[in-house]
């Protein structure tokens, strides 16, 4: 791997490109430098770069069927630590290759205009939910597991302000949030006569939108239906309390 020129090891794994971006090289700018190379004009440590994308492409690993033993709050950590950190850590990735690819190819990709306007809102508005999740849901969801064990009169005025129907219905409307750049780019399509810029930046969008359904797919099979049932639970105490005061 070290001694392959970076527009080589490009070819066959297009995650390196992002890899390189978090180490603070522009994997293009280098397509005919080894990598081996490269990390010593960047004064990089080669097994910290490798370490790091074999973590990049073995994040998920954890089995659907073993999440659905974990317990509300550690889902919530596990869509933080390995869903929310990752979109946060790609998305200037992409965004970078898409102005960069624009800049160079828009000539023979129209589209890649047009891309970059999409995608700087897309960007802004899936920051926001996120950050919703992060400072919103997940804190309730494990406010929810808590005080169902042990029951807090604080808990009432939480139970006024939100709800999992909040969440659902904000999910439910902010649902497939890449359709309309899975649209224009004719749901990732390429060929290996395509430029090398662009088979990566579609690589990049296609996995980003892979991670995202993820992400979605445990949050509606197996923490909204969990918070649900905590939270029908906490009503149940609340109601067994105002009857016996």
């Amino acid at each position: 791997m070290l001694n392959k020129n970076i527009g080589e090891l490009l070819e066959q794994n297009h995650a390196l490109a992002a890899v390189m971006h978090w180490y603070g090289i522009d994997a293009l700018s280098y397509l005919s430098f080894t990598l081996d190379e490269v990390c010593r004009i960047k004064n990089i440590d080669t097994r910290n770069l490798e370490l790091e994308l074999f973590s990049y492409e073995n994040r998920n690993q954890v089995q659907f069927e073993k999440l659905k033993h974990y317990a509300p709050s550690d889902l919530c950590k596990y869509l933080l630590n390995n869903h929310h950190n990752y979109a946060q850590r790609l998305l200037p990735v992409i965004e970078h290759h898409i102005n960069q690819t624009c800049l160079q190819l828009h000539h023979h990709y129209p589209q890649l205009r047009l891309l970059s306007n999409i995608f700087e809102t897309f960007k802004s508005d899936f920051l926001k939910h996120i950050n919703y999740e992060n400072e919103k849901v997940f804190p309730y969801i494990k406010n929810l597991e808590r005080y169902t064990v042990n029951f807090h009169n604080s808990m009432l005025i939480k139970l006024k302000n939100f709800s999992i129907q909040d969440f659902i219905f904000k999910h439910h409307h902010d649902d497939d949030e890449m359709h309309n750049i899975r649209k224009l780019l004719k749901n990732y399509h390429y060929d290996l006569r395509d430029a090398l810029p662009y088979r990566i930046l579609m690589n990049e969008l296609r996995a980003f939108e892979a991670d995202l359904k993820v992400h979605s797919k445990i949050e509606e099979e197996l923490l909204i239906p969990m918070a649900l049932r905590l939270e029908k639970k906490l009503m149940l105490q609340v109601d067994t309390l105002v009857k016996v005061n």
